[in-house]
């Protein structure tokens, strides 16, 4: 638990342990499970990684880098240090959510069918009829993913090329992390490309993994069927409307277009160079609309405090978490404290 405090919030060891007033040998023995740390430390350590002392004995199994590399959309040139504080900020979401979800009670839930076997487009079919969703771009993906009793979570995960993490739950589901720093176009290909993930990949890895979610992605959220008539003869000037209509990027519809024969390779490549002397190129298209916003983790709280009257610090406890991180991390609001590098406790803005 403290190496997960710790590479969450993106500390080395050096770091920490000079923050908390220590030697590294020391700090590291206390990591590594050969010594306890003095209980004046406890405090200290909960201080500077922003989390209850509690947090660091509690009982919770921690889902290995491994697994979770199979379930993000990572590029090679990825550093390894965001991606490892990704990781763990990733499990402190999870046990969080574990914690919660083990004592709410949902009712009736959407479920992921299994579609391992399945061509990835044959899947991306499978689950828009298995969730009754009609011909057309596909509604929120975050109320369908929310309906299956996944929560969905956007925050800071810490690099432009990590757009999404999912981690399982003990409970048998979800939670889909997303990555804040996104545009709302591209955060809706990277849950459908992680719903890919969920619905073909059971764990097993392949060389193939990212290329099929991607090809699920493309179908589920442009099925060929419907989308095929209005890639006719598309002209890098229809992409706004096509966009604002389907909801994708358009890098996600040259590229759809690409796929299904209805553009060249040179038109291809033509568009793509007009993509890029866009103002802001690729990275902040223009006709950005508004992110699909999670609400089953607010709800949950409420019910938790409105209907079991809980304060909201026992609900903070409950998530072995502080009440700032709560209120900041999944409600929206702005966090009261700053944290300082050294072995004092946090100063209040």
């Amino acid at each position: 638990m403290l190496t997960v405090a710790r590479e969450s919030v993106g500390f080395t060891q050096v770091a920490l342990a000079s923050a908390i007033g220590m030697s590294q040998a020391s700090y590291s023995q206390i990591e590594n499970g050969f010594k306890l740390p003095p209980d004046e430390k406890i405090e200290i350590l909960a201080n500077v990684l922003d989390v209850p002392p509690e947090f660091f004995s509690q009982a919770g199994n921690v889902v290995p880098e491994g697994l979770i590399d199979f379930f993000h959309r990572r590029r090679r040139t990825l550093p390894a240090k965001p991606l490892q504080r990704a990781h763990a900020f990733a499990n402190v979401v999870r046990m969080e959510m574990t914690r919660l979800f083990g004592t709410v009670e949902l009712g009736d839930l959407r479920g992921w069918p299994m579609l391992e076997g399945y061509e990835p487009e044959e899947a991306a079919r499978a689950l828009r009829a298995s969730w009754r969703i009609p011909p057309g771009p596909a509604p929120s993906l975050v109320e369908l993913v929310e309906g299956t009793g996944s929560p969905v979570v956007r925050a800071d995960l810490f690099h432009e090329k990590i757009s999404a993490l999912t981690m399982p739950q003990q409970s048998g589901r979800h939670v889909i992390l997303l990555n804040q720093r996104m545009t709302a176009s591209n955060l809706r290909f990277a849950m459908a490309h992680e719903m890919g993930h969920l619905v073909l990949h059971s764990g097993d890895t392949t060389e193939s993994i990212e290329v099929e979610a991607d090809r699920f992605a493309s179908e589920f959220l442009m099925p060929e069927r419907d989308i095929r008539p209005q890639l006719l003869r598309v002209r890098f000037q229809d992409l706004g409307v096509l966009k604002h209509n389907w909801k994708v990027s358009f890098a996600a519809l040259i590229h759809r277009a690409h796929d299904l024969e209805m553009i060249s390779d040179r038109m291809y490549t033509t568009m793509n160079i007009q993509l890029n002397k866009l103002p802001n190129g690729r990275k902040r298209e223009p006709g950005e609309f508004p992110f699909e916003l999670p609400t089953l983790i607010q709800k949950s709280i409420g019910y938790l405090t409105d209907e079991l009257e809980y304060s909201f610090a026992e609900v903070a406890r409950l998530m072995v978490s502080l009440e700032s991180t709560v209120r900041g991390r999944y409600l929206g609001e702005e966090e009261r404290h700053l944290r300082i590098l050294g072995p004092t406790t946090r100063q209040t803005t």
